[in-house]
């Protein structure tokens, strides 16, 4: 699948393409560099309008990515939920470490969605007969799998920076 993001290594780079953009006075291509990376157009007109010194923080550029990745995913529900966990996470980290790691190019939204799967089937319980009856669900052995906010914090910590927590 070819992704139409992951053109920069770093949110430095995307910041130094920008203010290139900006230097010459081109605001279609500096809206165009921003929407390709997840981000607004307002981000840009702002950028472009105001004594801004970077289009965006590592935070933004992140998020831009996984919006873009949840675009091409087609993500929904639980995957979807799953998704703004991780951008809670980065919102909540202390540091830029997170952000950036997550707007690396090698570093892609399905790897840590497929790992809380993977932990959610094998995480699967029997749902009692008394459950499954009152949800209408025919009887018979109903099974569910699950993964935990703290399991799912846990997979991004070591997929983006390597971190046992």
């Amino acid at each position: 699948m070819e992704r139409k993001f992951g053109v920069f290594n770093t949110v430095e780079e995307l910041n130094r393409a920008a203010a290139a953009q900006k230097a010459e006075g081109d605001l279609e291509a500096l809206i165009g560099l921003a929407m390709e990376n997840g981000l607004d157009r307002e981000d840009a007109e702002d950028y472009m309008d105001f004594d801004m010194d970077r289009l965006c923080t590592p935070y933004q550029a992140a998020v831009g990515k996984l919006n873009l990745e949840e675009q091409e995913l087609k993500l929904e529900s639980q995957m979807k939920d799953w998704k703004d966990y991780i951008v809670q996470i980065a919102m909540e980290y202390e540091g830029d470490e997170l952000s950036n790691s997550i707007f690396l190019p090698d570093k892609h939204l399905e790897d840590v969605l497929a790992a809380g799967l993977k932990l959610a089937s094998k995480n699967r319980v029997k749902v009692n007969e008394k459950i499954a009856k009152a949800a209408g669900l025919p009887s018979g052995n109903i099974y569910i799998g699950m993964c935990g906010r703290n399991e799912l914090r846990k997979i991004v910590l070591e997929y983006y920076l390597g971190e046992k927590k």
